[in-house]
């Protein structure tokens, strides 16, 4: 080769070589980025998942508890920009930022980036459908009316309870009402036979909770007889067990799997099928207060139930199905 030649590829290494080496250190500083920002995405999608399953009723608990798990991910509480519950106390929000040095990148004159994220969750809609496992085990419309998006793992396993509220009871945030077993109409309830028969299982159900899936549309069975014994001794235990796992909570502030906090079937007693089975129309959460020999006194609010889907079509009675990433 002659010298001219080797004179000429050493000017172009020359020129070639820097933007060679700016090359790499741009490839391996963004892989870096995307590292940091799919670790800060998966960390604040957590939160407000997490944290969505206070909303409505406790926007405050839900803003800390968003931010307590996108730190137990990794998030520096530092980078946690902002993290708000939306005016209507339905989804929640968060941002997250971080600084990132430059490697590589540091020859060019670079020495730090910043990396955002964010993410929103949201419960929208009441359930059509309890205790499900999947989006697909539940009927048309009741997985979140098609929403696209993750879904959330809700915090607390409550159970449904074996006692249908006529449907007619009139809901309100907060309220507190007295429910008297037995009879039809507003503010009343009766018994119902999930998953079985009997004094033992009804107190199992009621101290438990039942597990199986239901859907609003359902037929289930009615429990004949009053049977105080078994379900005073439910309720009791429901009560004892609320002393150990949370006994400062309150219908307005408590843990999410405090066992006070009930799933009741709202149900068409009026025109019961056969006389055996009724009609499921809605689900409602609320708050035990106590119960005394057929009386059951409660508080309804307004809770995320888990393992539940959302449906537009759905009835409201303060429950909300599994919260969803909508942003």
């Amino acid at each position: 080769m002659k010298r001219s030649n080797k004179g000429q590829i050493a000017v172009i290494v020359a020129l070639v070589l820097p933007v060679l080496i700016g090359a790499i250190a741009l490839g391996t500083d963004v892989a870096i980025f995307y590292f940091n920002w799919v670790q800060l995405q998966k960390a604040a999608d957590a939160g407000v998942l997490g944290g969505a399953n206070y909303l409505p009723d406790n926007p405050n608990q839900a803003v800390a508890s968003a931010n307590q798990l996108a730190e137990t991910d990794g998030v520096a509480s530092g980078e946690i920009v902002s993290t708000t519950v939306a005016s209507n106390d339905l989804s929640i929000t968060m941002q997250v930022k971080r600084q990132v040095p430059y490697y590589f990148a540091r020859v060019l004159g670079l020495s730090n980036g910043s990396v955002a994220a964010t993410a929103t969750a949201a419960a929208p809609y009441a359930p059509s459908t309890v205790n499900a496992g999947t989006p697909s085990q539940v009927p048309p419309g009741g997985d979140n009316g098609a929403t696209n998006g993750s879904f959330g793992s809700s915090v607390g396993q409550n159970g449904l309870m074996p006692i249908g509220l006529d449907y007619n009871t009139v809901y309100n945030d907060g309220q507190q009402i007295t429910l008297q077993q037995g009879q039809v109409g507003h503010g009343n309830w009766d018994l119902l036979a999930l998953g079985g028969v009997g004094g033992a299982n009804l107190r199992a159900n009621i101290a438990n909770g039942y597990t199986g899936q239901i859907s609003v549309g359902d037929w289930v069975n009615t429990e004949p007889g009053i049977k105080v014994g078994p379900v005073d001794q439910g309720f009791q235990d429901r009560l004892n067990a609320a002393q150990l796992s949370d006994p400062s909570g309150t219908y307005a502030s408590h843990a999410l799997n405090d066992p006070r906090v009930l799933i009741v079937p709202v149900v068409d007693w009026e025109n019961p099928n056969g006389r055996q089975a009724v009609l499921v129309k809605a689900f409602a959460t609320v708050w035990l207060d106590g119960y005394n020999g057929g009386y059951v006194t409660v508080n309804f609010i307004s809770q995320v139930i888990a393992n539940s889907f959302g449906d537009p079509n759905a009835p409201g009675y303060g429950s909300r199905g599994t919260p969803i990433l909508i942003k």
